[in-house]
């Protein structure tokens, strides 16, 4: 497929940051991602190829290595845990991910993700000056796939951003809520506490529109996806980025979350 086949670029003109209404356009969401910690663009994708991003990522399913584990908020060990109650609190995460290596080259998604313009416009976004496709084999642009059951628990992310995009929601559940930017603050953890503990203030809901772009700037903000439940899985492919060149995952992290230190190796069993 054209880009222009997959990107409402009249609604969102990515490829013209350099020009005067692309320029505005890109100043708007840097300035929005600077104020919120997210810059959501609904509509991004055209419906047509929507259609052909659904079909292409149930397909991927079969690849999907799923983690089925628990983890505190900070994603830190337990024996690197502060001694507060807080960060030895345990959330559980039962979701999938489908690697890059199981995704081909002439894919919509692939065609997405390799597409430079949306590489620099969302580095414009982040204020970043230098900013590369990322070049892990598996985790460069990977698919989040939620079957019944699925969860991701109260985190904050290790890198500074997230790129996402919106393809399928569930039949029930698979909420993303997130409670902005508090990383830092003087009581952090107690607003973590009380998060966990089922408060609701603070907390905001974001809509799941299929065809959105979604850049999160998940390391100052704690978030989750609700559990979901029903037979239509909840798809949403992962873009990543850096900005270093020839930036990749740590054989642990490709492990935990591909099952696979290298494309070649075996699978290892699900934890």
């Amino acid at each position: 497929m054209r880009i222009s086949d997959i990107v409402d670029i009249e609604k969102f003109p990515v490829d013209q940051i350099d020009s005067g209404r692309g320029f505005e356009f890109a100043e708007e969401c840097k300035r929005r991602y600077q104020e919120t910690g997210l810059c959501m663009l609904p509509g991004f994708v055209v419906e047509k190829a929507l259609d052909v991003l659904r079909r292409e990522s149930e397909g991927y399913i079969g690849d999907a290595y799923f983690c089925d584990n628990t983890h505190n908020a900070y994603l830190t060990d337990d024996a690197d845990a502060d001694n507060d109650e807080v960060s030895r609190r345990q959330e559980k995460t039962f979701v999938g991910s489908v690697p890059y290596d199981k995704i081909p080259s002439d894919t919509a998604l692939n065609t997405l993700y390799q597409w430079d313009p949306l590489k620099d416009f969302i580095g414009y976004v982040l204020g970043k000056e230098s900013f590369h496709r990322f070049a892990d084999p598996f985790g460069a642009c990977s698919v989040n796939v939620f079957v019944d059951g699925g969860v991701h628990g109260w985190h904050f992310d290790e890198s500074e951003f997230t790129v996402t995009l919106m393809l399928q929601a569930p039949e029930q559940g698979g909420e993303f809520e997130y409670v902005p930017q508090i990383r830092g603050l003087k009581d952090e953890k107690k607003i973590i506490g009380n998060v966990l503990d089922g408060q609701r203030e603070g907390v905001v809901t974001l809509p799941f529109t299929p065809g959105t772009l979604l850049i999160f700037g998940g390391r100052q903000t704690l978030h989750r996806v609700t559990r979901i439940k029903g037979s239509r899985p909840r798809l949403v492919p992962v873009l990543c980025f850096a900005e270093e060149a020839g930036k990749q995952n740590s054989d642990s992290v490709r492990k935990l979350f591909w099952g696979r230190e290298n494309p070649n190796d075996e699978l290892k069993e699900a934890s």
